[in-house]
């Protein structure tokens, strides 16, 4: 059965970790950027009516060096409030995201190789 969640993404948080360096942020072999996560599925609701949690994923490398980060958390919710122009100043910055060697659990590499294969479709 599929179940649907809403919820919201601190996006500030996201693009100062990615302007940081954090490692689980990784450039494609298609130059776009990645970013690795953890969605937690809770056994409870908490205070705030939130059953899930979005966290950024360090490389394994980083695991124990890098602080946990919490960007987001979801719940059912009947609405939710537009973004606006002003609060898209300064998103198309172009960050310096090193590539690097991706491990298993990225698949970057694939979905590029899945874009360029689609681009070559007959249809």
């Amino acid at each position: 059965m599929n179940q649907l969640f809403y919820g919201s993404i601190d996006v500030t948080a996201l693009l100062d970790n990615l302007k940081n360096k954090h490692s689980a942020f990784t450039k494609g072999a298609n130059g776009k950027i990645y970013a690795s996560a953890n969605v937690w599925l809770n056994a409870e609701v908490d205070r705030f009516g939130n059953i899930m949690s979005l966290q950024i994923n360090p490389s394994k490398e980083m695991k124990d060096r890098e602080e946990k980060v919490y960007i987001g958390n979801f719940k059912k919710s009947e609405g939710s409030k537009p973004v606006s122009d002003k609060d898209l100043d300064g998103v198309d910055k172009d960050y310096d995201v090193p590539e690097r060697n991706v491990n298993s659990g990225d698949f970057s590499n694939e979905i590029a190789k899945a874009e360029n294969q689609k681009d070559d479709l007959p249809f």
